[in-house]
């Protein structure tokens, strides 16, 4: 695969095959827009009916060039393109832009078409970008070699790259952020069905590339999943954020990405925990690219979540804190210094708790502005400031946007503006903070969410820094690699739990009993109450078929029902392999949690947790992290789900054991990995976590393994 994609951005020379003499149709475009935008390079019109296109010598055959041209647009008809394609690789083409639809996307004869393009790319190591895509734009360099509306429109460069699995979608967030969002970009590329440079590959250049500071994408599924751990942690060390638009996320949506550019979307909730690891920030619409990347244009990240709030709204204040607390930040307790301070002039009918409400005083007081935000600014236990100057227009906003650029220009700390007042009612005071780089918004919520958005990925890099020593258990087991080869059917409880042994976690007391009389020795040993559970791969769900029985109290409790769950499981299914009867202690005063192993096609091994019962199946209060997975990580996962107070002993209940859960979650991690070509999937169901220095045992597991 070429990765020289400087090459690609900045080609010395173009050949558009397919090029039109029609300027408005899809194969007129391209070249007329690299013409228009003073395209620097040299231009090859490729098409045997013309002599010239736009003035310029066109060719009848690529194989006629007088060189090698570095970036190649095919413009034809899907029938046509793989011949197109090969003669490109004659010609020692390094990158290809493939404008034509009907491939994958379409299904049926288009799978087939695609394949061929892909095998054709491979041979002669060819990076395609596409099919069914619309082309890139780097703006700074007037490579403008695409087609649709945007095209027609001068930029000013900027400092922000995109990378768009949608071609009108994606030049439309470039064109709206750019136009109306102050937000110029520098590079943007659509790649479509992706058969050969994908989003990914796009995104790992960004980060290389000096001149971009802030990356966005938007994605409906990433064949190469897999590497996204390792590209959100390189662009953490660059300091690049990555603003990612992940769509795709229903079921229905799935489908309609797998319509578009014959993308599965995979897991969502891989997707996520893909991204909460390392630091990818999830976006949810146009305006928060736009707002999230003013955001980021300052430079300044807090040194934590410790939020001030200054307003002359009390209302917009509560908002505020509304949203950024719903995002992970939390109010600053301002020191009693602080507070002294603010008494001294603030007005008796405002607020000088956080947030500081000054009031409609400023009015009569500008002075109130700049010493409450310096005072704020000076308190250490303040990490960020949010300012909300509601509708203020005219001289009074010119005096007070003065007042903020020179209190910012003496701190390090980020501060962020909420103003309402239209653009052509404050243009002197809006244009001076642009000057000084201070995000400023229409909405209090706007401004929340974006200090949100900066606030959560400053901590990422802080974790980053935090987890780089540490290092993921690694564990090996023979054994368990010998008791799944082989296997296609799920593996039963007794002998899943055996494999869980081999990596640590702990289960509970049982044996396999095939008698009855070996069913009341084992129950003597382990001691009453038992449970007992009958063991087949053709059964996953015991309780649904009636084939296990809790707390049995007595040996002829215990004879009983032995026969009569064997009875059940071979009424519920005649021809199931029956192992025997698991014989199990009683495991009663513990809290039921749940982990699993799920072996995702495109991500690979990943962890999950959560608390048992309705917390998991019904409220789906689960978290979930791909492997390999490090102590301080699992702690993360159990840390984040709505149940974990239930965990650190809420309502006077004992603080259950989660170091020892900590230690579960890595084990099982370490499994996942030793385990990812035998282990598709992996159910401990209950995991009983008990009080704190007990620690956890597995009560039940099932494994199915990978299929070929």
């Amino acid at each position: 695969m070429r990765t020289d994609l400087e090459r690609f951005f900045n080609p010395g020379s173009i050949a558009i095959i397919g090029a039109s003499q029609d300027f408005m149709t899809i194969s007129g475009q391209p070249l007329k827009h690299l013409q228009s935008h003073h395209y620097q390079g040299r231009l090859y019109p490729v098409n045997p009916r013309y002599q010239e296109v736009a003035g310029v010598k066109c060719y009848p055959a690529l194989a006629g060039l007088p060189e090698t041209p570095d970036l190649v647009l095919i413009l034809v008809n899907a029938a046509r393109v793989a011949d197109m394609l090969q003669q490109c690789g004659e010609k020692g083409v390094p990158y290809v832009i493939i404008f034509s639809s009907g491939f994958s996307e379409m299904g049926g004869e288009g799978v087939k078409l695609q394949r061929q393009l892909a095998e054709i790319a491979r041979r002669y190591e060819i990076g395609v970008i596409g099919p069914n895509c619309q082309g890139m734009m780097n703006v700074a360099d007037g490579v403008f070699a695409g087609f649709g509306s945007v095209f027609f429109t001068d930029y000013e460069p900027g400092r922000v790259s995109m990378v768009s699995q949608s071609g009108g979608f994606g030049f439309s967030v470039m064109n709206l952020s750019s136009k109306d969002g102050g937000l110029p970009f520098r590079q943007m590329v659509t790649t479509g069905n992706e058969i050969g440079i994908s989003t990914l590959d796009f995104i790992n250049y960004y980060i290389q590339d000096p001149n971009t500071e802030i990356i966005v994408c938007y994605l409906e599924g990433a064949k190469d999943a897999w590497r996204l751990p390792e590209i959100g942690q390189k662009a953490l060390a660059a300091g690049k954020p990555i603003l990612m638009w992940k769509v795709g996320n229903t079921e229905q949506g799935q489908k309609a990405a797998a319509s578009h550019t014959a993308n599965l979307g995979g897991a969502m909730a891989l997707y996520k925990a893909a991204f909460r690891q390392n630091g990818i920030i999830q976006v949810e619409d146009i305006q928060d690219v736009v707002d999230y990347g003013r955001a980021f244009r300052n430079g300044r990240l807090p040194k934590g979540n410790r939020l001030a709030i200054i307003t002359i709204s009390g209302g917009a204040g509560i908002l505020m804190t509304d949203e950024c607390i719903g995002r992970g930040m939390r109010l600053a307790d301002l020191a009693p210094e602080t507070v002294a301070k603010l008494r001294e002039f603030v007005p008796s009918f405002g607020s000088i708790n956080n947030p500081v409400d000054v009031t409609a005083a400023i009015f009569n007081d500008l002075t109130l502005i700049n010493r409450t935000l310096q005072i704020i600014v000076d308190d250490p236990g303040v990490d960020c400031i949010a300012m909300i100057n509601a509708s203020l227009q005219g001289e009074i906003a010119n005096k007070i946007a003065a007042e903020i650029v020179a209190v910012s220009g003496k701190t390090a700390k980020p501060i962020y503006i909420a103003w309402s007042a239209r653009d052509v009612m404050a243009p002197q005071a809006y244009s001076a903070l642009e000057a000084a780089r201070i995000p400023h918004y229409k909405s209090p919520v706007r401004c929340g969410r974006a200090m949100a958005a900066v606030s959560w990925y400053a901590e990422a890099k802080r974790r980053r820094d935090r987890q780089s020593g540490e290092k993921a258990l690694t564990l090996s087991s023979a054994g368990a690699r010998k008791a799944l080869d082989g296997r296609t059917a799920d593996v039963s409880e007794y002998q899943a739990k055996r494999i869980l042994s081999e990596y640590g976690i702990a289960v509970t007391q049982e044996e396999l009993a095939t008698t009855r009389e070996q069913a009341l020795a084992v129950a003597k040993r382990i001691g009453y109450p038992v449970a007992i559970k009958v063991q087949s791969p053709d059964i996953s769900h015991k309780t649904e078929a009636r084939a296990a029985r809790l707390n049995i109290g007595s040996d002829r409790e215990l004879a009983l029902a032995f026969e009569e769950v064997l009875s059940n499981a071979r009424a519920y299914r005649k021809d199931a392999s029956i192992e025997g009867v698991l014989i199990q202690e009683m495991v009663t005063d513990g809290l039921e949690a749940i982990l699993g192993v799920t072996n995702d096609p495109l991500f690979g091994p990943a962890v999950m947790f959560g608390l048992g019962g309705i917390f998991a199946e019904v409220l789906k209060d689960v978290s979930f992290r791909l492997a390999p997975v490090t102590p301080s990580v699992a702690r993360e996962m159990i840390e984040e789900i709505a149940g974990y107070p239930v965990l650190a002993g809420a309502r006077g209940r004992p603080r259950a054991d989660v170091d020892a859960l900590v230690d579960a979650i890595v084990r099982l991690s370490a499994l996942a990995v030793d385990l990812k070509d035998r282990v598709a999937e992996l159910d401990i169901n209950p995991l009983f976590v008990f009080a704190e220095g007990r620690g956890v045992k597995a009560a039940d597991a099932l494994i199915k393994p990978v299929t070929k």
